[in-house]
């Protein structure tokens, strides 16, 4: 399509004389909403070279109200087609239909359209309430993506979070597993990180990291990939002269040369994965909480027929006054009068539906059961770990972090605990 955005003349435009329209509504309307939005309307109209002039194809009303304003001297923005062909293929593209609400995915592309036709940016931002962030993504990947591929802004704010073009690709390329794949993505990256930062951190401790465990060597210790700085610094690793570390998944082991002095029993193999397990899995319910608690407190779970469920049967009776409604357990009848009352209010109230708030507090009730997997203290069982998680994904939480690994681990605890029984 061979259309440009160019500055024109008001007074070198001329009306259609091919509108049907007679009535042009409320033009001074128009003209303070284009006024309160920039000065220019949003969609610029639509024209098509005629000699010296340009022809109206879209936008008569818009015409008419930036007259009004500034009057035909006054150069405004308009998208100025080479043939009428291509300026009514270019207006059908700018075509809105109010019957209904924009797709997340037609959302995008009105974005990013509307950055290929100059908009402003803030103009773009309180026309499709997309955020400035994602205008910033669309505009660094305008042009990134294939006709018939649907992409939210969402999806390309965190695409253009990444840096290598393969990562970008790899989280536009999704589709609805965009989410996941962008955050196993940051994942690595973070390892990556973390990994390069213990390297700094063992070359200023004077420890060499070597490719496998040097013959003749002790287990001293192991840290989590990104601990070494840390744990350098508290001085928590008695480590002798000639010590290295060696890199195996995503932790750091370290040895150190057998000097025969007659070091402790070294762990075995299976004792130093419970630890590392034990420590993940730690790590893993705390991202967790703090993950839902965000949910949470943001408004964005729904309520399944569970949660509601779950809501109703923890409503309590209201308290009654006794004396207020003319007697209390010691009097005739009047123990049976304040039971009365309340067997009527739960029977009108108790099933009506719950509130956001009751909701997010049940909710947030759960989610200190599930970090409390391990606690003495009001620990949540495996069993039920697993029914608050299907509460949450049913309210639509999306999982992230360790939380399939850590699904995988409670599941497994579950079967135990079912066969101990």
């Amino acid at each position: 399509m061979q259309f440009e955005k160019r500055a024109v003349r008001l007074g070198d435009i001329r009306p259609s004389g091919q509108n049907p329209r007679e009535d042009f509504g409320d033009i001074g309307a128009l003209a303070r909403s284009i006024e309160a939005t920039g000065g220019e309307p949003l969609n610029p109209p639509v024209v098509v070279a005629d000699g010296n002039v340009f022809r109206i194809v879209d936008g008569e009303r818009r015409y008419r109200a930036l007259s009004s304003i500034y009057g035909e001297d006054r150069e405004v923005s308009a998208l100025v087609a080479e043939s009428m062909d291509e300026a009514n293929e270019l207006v059908a593209m700018l075509a809105t239909d109010d019957k209904r609400q924009l797709t997340e995915a037609e959302r995008a592309r009105g974005v990013q359209q509307m950055l290929v036709l100059g908009i402003d940016e803030q103009r773009i931002e309180r026309a499709s309430r997309a955020t400035a962030g994602q205008i910033r993504a669309a505009r660094k990947l305008r042009g990134r993506i294939d006709a018939g591929v649907q992409v939210t802004l969402e999806q390309l704010e965190a695409a253009s979070a990444f840096d290598d073009e393969k990562d970008v690709e790899a989280v536009l390329a999704a589709g609805d597993g965009w989410a996941g794949k962008a955050d196993q993505i940051r994942r690595r990256n973070e390892r990556e990180e973390a990994k390069a930062e213990d390297y700094d951190a063992f070359g200023d401790a004077g420890i060499p990291v070597v490719k496998e465990r040097p013959e003749g060597s002790n287990y001293v210790d192991w840290i989590a990939l990104g601990g070494a700085a840390a744990k350098l610094e508290r001085n928590e690793l008695a480590l002798h002269p000639g010590a290295v570390a060696v890199a195996e998944g995503g932790y750091w082991y370290l040895y150190e040369p057998d000097d025969g002095s007659g070091a402790e029993p070294e762990k075995t193999e299976e004792e130093i994965r419970a630890e590392q397990e034990a420590e993940r899995e730690e790590a893993a319910l705390k991202d967790l909480y703090r993950r839902m608690v965000g949910f949470i407190t943001s408004g964005a779970f729904t309520m399944p027929d569970d949660l509601k469920r779950i809501v109703r049967e923890a409503r309590v009776e209201p308290v009654v006054v006794s004396d207020a409604i003319g007697g209390d357990f010691c009097s005739l009848g009047g123990g049976e009068r304040i039971a009365s009352a309340r067997r009527e209010f739960m029977a009108r109230l108790g099933p009506s539906g719950p509130s956001e708030y009751e909701a997010g507090f049940r909710l947030m009730a759960a989610a200190r059961d599930m970090v409390r997997l391990n606690s003495s203290y009001s620990g949540d069982d495996a069993e039920g770990w697993l029914e608050h998680w299907e509460l949450f994904r049913s309210a639509g939480f999306e999982a992230g972090g360790d939380d399939e690994w850590l699904l995988a681990r409670v599941q497994e605890s579950a079967k135990e605990e079912e066969k101990d029984e």
